[in-house]
């Protein structure tokens, strides 16, 4: 079962933003509308979030991803011509429509350390100011390299999305990610059913969004809560199992209000 801390919390005002299945995400929709820059940590092949995000605030995007190169799109209209999947022969377009815009921009570089053709959380602060942005992290098991750097800065952002890969070898180093993340509460937590489950049945990889405490909206009873489908139909889709609260620690590390399946 996963940790009791990371049970969501009952909040209002949430949306999806993003594909409808693998890559969309469930955010509060005030964080949304208070941030002034996206900083989007890995990108692929897939930018409906930062696409969504843009229509709804007025924000600049900031995409950040070394991989993605003139190398990863002939790769890529190769794979897509051989498995005859032709609707996706317009996605580069897609790009350079999109990244050709004001204020919507992305680098190849890969988020690491600070050195050559890498860049680190606080370097990345000193460069975007304010208390106003939003994060965004997908960046394939990398993220525990600058967990400790977010949360120390956590005041900067509004919201926290992120994909933890690894679950079962990184549960530690979650834990106290969200513990430290002291002003933010865990809104919604997906299972990515790409990656299937360890023993015990749990996710090896979660989608977790936290969001900064001036900015949560109370749930409004009969209000529904929007929900994200299995990442992939292929595949069963995972139910979260979490243990029970520990009533041993402080209030201020227990979910009290928390929802989801025991």
């Amino acid at each position: 079962m996963l940790p009791a801390t990371w049970k969501p919390i009952e909040a209002g005002g949430l949306i999806r933003l993003g594909s409808s299945r693998d890559g969309g995400y469930v955010v509060p929709k005030r964080a949304v509308l208070a941030s002034k820059t996206l900083i989007s940590m890995g990108l692929n092949d897939d930018w409906q979030f930062e696409k969504a995000f843009r229509r709804l605030a007025d924000a600049d995007v900031v995409c950040f991803d070394h991989s993605v190169t003139w190398k990863f799109w002939l790769r890529y209209y190769v794979e897509q011509v051989l498995r005859l999947r032709w609707g996706r022969l317009g996605r580069y377009l897609d790009y350079r429509l999109f990244f050709s815009r004001p204020g919507v921009e992305h680098r190849q570089i890969r988020i690491g350390y600070d050195q050559p053709g890498e860049v680190n959380v606080p370097s990345l602060l000193k460069e975007f100011s304010g208390s106003n942005i939003f994060l965004k992290i997908d960046i394939e098991g990398s993220e525990y390299r600058i967990l400790d750097d977010i949360a120390m800065n956590s005041s900067r952002f509004t919201c926290v999305v992120i994909e933890f890969h690894d679950v079962d070898l990184h549960r530690d180093r979650i834990l106290r990610f969200v513990e430290g993340m002291t002003n933010f509460s865990i809104v919604f937590l997906h299972p990515n059913n790409f990656a299937g489950t360890d023993d015990q049945g749990d996710p090896l990889v979660l989608e977790m969004c936290l969001v900064r405490g001036d900015l949560l909206d109370p749930a409004v009873p009969g209000e529904p809560r929007p929900e994200l489908p299995a990442n992939t139909s292929s595949r069963a889709d995972i139910e979260l199992r979490f243990a029970p609260a520990d009533t041993s620690q402080p209030p201020e590390f227990r979910r009290d209000r928390a929802v989801g399946a025991e």
